[in-house]
């Protein structure tokens, strides 16, 4: 069965952006998370990269796939320095968008030169995807390492999530490596990859979903500490 690009497109566009929806939700619920409203913000930037990217056509300039690209890399890379933030409080917006500037910029530096040098798309593809899943890798194990101090059994369910967006950009990457030697058409790589898109959006709805439990199991955590605090 084949996935129709546009519409996954669609899906994965109206998906995230419910996804930040709930996220603002719960951030509604629990004020002093600062992970939350910049999780939602990360989810924005990657429906906004997704919208551009389905505006491609046979003549597209190379700003928009390089604008597109750009925009889903900041979109991870919020998504990893929130979930920084959602381990340390201490972490200031302020770094948190400097860290994600810098990330983006390399990125988009890296493409461009690419692009400068005449390398094909395939090639730009597969750094965009090394870019992604190396965010989305880190991402989870910054999940884990929070585990480590609060013990929350929710970071589970977003670890493995992000595990699996990290994977599927793993194999975008050794799909265009094997198209890059002719060993599968790229036809197949892309009707490959069409399930992989579908299967990221997947992962992160998962994720928001985790990270809304994790924020949900820590007040409840201290609001368990704060009725031992009073009755001891």
């Amino acid at each position: 069965m084949h996935l129709h690009p546009a519409t996954l497109d669609t899906v994965s566009i109206f998906a995230t952006l419910v996804a930040a929806f709930v996220s603002l939700l719960a951030w509604y619920r629990h004020r002093d998370n600062g992970a939350l409203p910049s999780w939602a913000a990360a989810l924005v930037l990657g429906s906004a990269g997704t919208l551009l990217f389905s505006l491609r056509g046979p003549g597209t300039s190379a700003v928009l796939f390089v604008a597109a690209d750009s925009l889903c890399v900041a979109s991870f890379a919020t998504m990893w320095v929130s979930m920084r933030r959602f381990n340390s409080e201490g972490v200031s917006a302020l770094r948190m968008a400097t860290i994600v500037a810098a990330i983006t910029a390399a990125f988009a530096l890296a493409v461009t030169f690419s692009w400068q040098m005449g390398a094909a798309l395939r090639a730009q593809s597969l750094v965009f995807s090394l870019f992604v899943g190396a965010l989305a890798l880190a991402t989870a194990m910054e999940t884990r390492r929070g585990g480590r101090h609060d013990g929350l059994q929710s970071r589970y369910i977003a670890a493995v999530a992000l595990t699996g967006i990290a994977v599927a950009r793993l194999v975008r990457v050794g799909m265009l490596g094997l198209d890059w030697w002719d060993i599968v058409e790229p036809q197949t790589a892309d009707i490959a990859w069409h399930y992989g898109i579908y299967f990221s959006t997947v992962c992160v709805l998962v994720v928001t979903f985790g990270l809304v439990l994790m924020a949900n199991e820590r007040a409840e955590h201290q609001l368990a500490r704060q009725i031992d605090a009073r009755h001891g």
